[in-house]
């Protein structure tokens, strides 16, 4: 997360800071959306290039490779563990 716009600190860098929440963000109405377009232009970035399932956007394809997604959730089907392993590792950049 970044400072929101405006927000000015009085010194050092900032990322080094930490803002207090009065409100959760998983209780908010768009919080599923903003993960959602967060995890969509991630799988979409070059170098993944996953393209979303015309049928059902919260399935991603790539050659041998599905990721099906539902609110917060993500299922990864690949021919290899390593495979797999190797695209949680990418998300985790």
């Amino acid at each position: 997360m970044e400072l929101p716009i405006g927000m000015t600190v009085e010194s050092g860098h900032p990322k080094d800071h930490v803002l207090r929440l009065n409100k959760s963000i998983y209780g908010l109405k768009q919080s599923n959306l903003n993960w959602f377009k967060l995890l969509s232009g991630t799988m979409q970035k070059k170098g993944r290039d996953f393209t979303p399932s015309k049928i059902n956007p919260c399935v991603f394809l790539k050659k041998d490779c599905v990721v099906l997604t539902y609110v917060d959730d993500v299922l990864i089907i690949d021919k290899t563990e390593k495979d797999v392993q190797s695209l949680i590792n990418s998300l985790k950049q």
